[in-house]
Parts: C-alpha cells; sequence; structure tokens
C-alpha cells in the first residue's frame, strides 16, 4: 500500500475513533442442552457475564436467535461503538473460561465481525450420536449442536 493510503487510513481512524481495518466486534454465543437439560450453573453464568458487560458498557447489543428445548440459548452480543479492544477480549476470554457438563450441554463462543439481527429458524430434527443421546441444531448456522465429547 502506498504511503497515502496509509495516511489515509491513519486520518480516517483519527476523525471516526474507530479502527479502519476490520476486526472481530461481536460474538455468537450458543449453550443448550443435548439430550438432557442444559448445565443450569454454566448456563446462569453466561448470562451473568453477559448482563456484566452491558452494565459496563461493552456490550450494547444482544440478539437472542433462538432457545433451546432442554434450555439454554443461541444469540450474539456486539460491542459498543466505544469499548476498547482489550475490554472485549476479556469479555471474550471470560465466557471461554466457563465448562459446562458435557454429558448435557453443548456451549460454544465464536468471535465474529457482527451480528446478523435477521431471525433464523432452522428445522426441530435431531441427530443421534454415538453415545445414544440426540443433539438439535442450532442457530445462525442450523448445524448440528456437537455431540457429547466431541467438542
Amino acid at each position: 500500500m502506498k504511503k497515502s493510503g496509509y495516511f489515509f487510513m491513519f486520518l480516517l481512524a483519527l476523525l471516526t475513533g474507530q479502527p479502519v481495518l476490520a476486526q472481530d466486534r461481536a460474538v455468537e454465543i450458543s449453550i443448550s442442552g443435548i439430550g438432557p437439560p442444559v448445565d443450569v450453573p454454566a448456563y446462569e453464568t453466561v448470562r451473568q457475564v453477559i448482563g456484566h458487560a452491558v452494565a459496563k458498557g461493552v456490550i450494547d447489543k444482544f440478539v437472542v436467535s433462538g432457545y433451546g428445548v432442554e434450555g439454554g440459548l443461541s444469540g450474539c452480543v456486539e460491542a459498543s461503538p466505544h469499548a476498547q479492544a482489550e475490554d472485549l477480549d476479556a469479555f471474550i476470554r471470560q465466557l471461554q473460561t466457563i465448562h459446562p457438563n458435557p454429558q448435557t450441554t453443548a456451549y460454544s463462543v465464536k468471535p465474529t465481525q457482527s451480528c446478523i439481527t435477521e431471525v433464523v429458524y432452522c428445522t426441530q430434527d435431531a441427530k443421534l450420536c454415538p453415545d445414544g443421546s440426540y443433539v438439535g441444531r442450532v442457530p445462525p448456522s442450523c448445524s448440528f449442536a456437537p455431540c457429547p465429547g466431541t467438542q
């Protein structure tokens, strides 16, 4: 890239106060029961971590795209325009420290550029896992949740 291109990006960053290069500013979160009910303490911890991030101003958008039949939720949180990258990284690390029971709960935390705000409906079919349990589809991709022990 030429010097004038770098200068333009620097000037744009100064004027808008936002980073110019694309980076992940959102997180897709899914926690759901995989036959047995969801791990309730882990589910409650996920909700508390999200609530705390909202209260601190790190997150300003929380879109729930679905609720699991066995409990849990699928959704996306988006960083506030004023949130620092370090605060969002700390939020993601905190979510990644939550380890629900893999025999009862599928859990994923996936950073992404932004939240998809359109509603996604998945079919309610189930997949039989090698251990005899069943898993359902998880929005927004509608792929099957991982079988227990295959994360």
